[in-house]
């Protein structure tokens, strides 16, 4: 090999491997951008769906809650004129707030089952059961059974509550 062509075929070698390595480089760059990409888009996809799934499980609470409160002041003014107790509660406006609040109990109920929540469903159906029968009879309880399912609603679906927290707030 003369000193010519062991010159040229040095300066190849110096200057073809870095653009080599460099290619080399910017494939393999690329394609660990990609990865890394794609698994970041992953991450933030069920962090999405997790806060959407958080964001309707408040939305069944509150109505879940209004609902709570409407039927507990109806059952409680019901209780009252049926026991002739002077009471603040205007029956008639009560029984008006337990039908306006039974559009944010369907829509909690349609969130349960979006969300498959199915013993939260079955806990607030069997709270729903007492409230029916305030619903149907009004007034027209005795006073004995006002009184017991006044017991019954005041105090809520605490089932229901407790069934939802350990689906949203898993044990570790």
């Amino acid at each position: 090999m003369t000193k010519e062509e062991f010159a040229l075929l040095s300066d190849a070698i110096k200057i073809g491997f870095p653009i080599v390595g460099t290619v080399f480089g910017a494939v393999i760059g690329g394609i660990a951008a990609y990865f890394v990409s794609r698994q970041s888009h992953k991450n933030e996809r069920l962090k999405w769906a997790e806060q959407r799934r958080h964001e309707l499980l408040i939305s069944a609470c509150q109505g879940v809650a209004n609902f709570e409160h409407a039927i507990a002041t109806y059952t409680t003014s019901i209780a009252n004129h049926v026991q002739n107790l002077p009471g603040v509660i205007d029956m008639a406006q009560a029984r008006e707030a337990v039908l306006t609040q039974n559009i944010t109990l369907r829509l909690a109920r349609a969130n349960l089952k979006v969300l498959g929540l199915k013993e939260a469903e079955q806990h607030l159906e069997e709270y729903l059961d007492a409230t029916r029968e305030v619903v149907r009879k009004g007034p027209n309880l005795s006073a004995e059974r006002a009184v017991a399912l006044v017991k019954l609603i005041a105090p809520g679906p605490t089932k229901f509550y407790e069934s939802l927290s350990s689906s949203a707030f898993p044990a570790p």
